[in-house]
């Protein structure tokens, strides 16, 4: 008897493990975005791959874009410029949303961006970056 209890409370924890990673949403726009921002600022272009649509991917597998991005960046002034990443607007609808960040490097400069991101299968992913005026 003591076994059947054990195994019923067992496959009752497991059913709720379940049910709590299936409701689970994962990583909402503004969490992607500032990782998106983070990825640029350390040249972490396998995070960018991940976090990207395949409108940003140039039309490369993971290994070409990669390699193209880390030849494009590989001059010695390339270091990390970020120092704080903030979210100031998020705009969510139909599973798409357009997230404003605020970039602060270490010299006190800000640059403000829109992050374009699309909810699919994967989560969601950035579709378009642009500088915001």
């Amino acid at each position: 008897m003591p076994l059947v209890v054990a195994i019923v409370v067992i496959v009752v924890l497991l059913f709720v493990l379940w049910v709590a990673f299936v409701k689970d949403p994962g990583p909402g726009p503004a969490d992607v975005a500032v990782a998106y921002e983070a990825a640029w600022d350390r040249l972490d272009f396998e995070v960018l791959y991940d976090l990207s649509g395949e409108e940003l991917r140039d039309n490369m597998p993971r290994a070409s874009f990669v390699a193209a991005k880390r030849g494009a960046h590989s001059a010695p002034h390339d270091h990390r410029l970020g120092v704080d990443i903030e979210v100031e607007e998020v705009v969510e609808a139909n599973r798409t949303a357009v997230v404003v960040t605020r970039v602060t490097t270490s010299d006190g400069a800000s640059v403000r961006n829109n992050v374009l991101l699309e909810q699919r299968s994967a989560g969601w992913q950035v579709v378009a970056y642009s500088l915001r005026g």
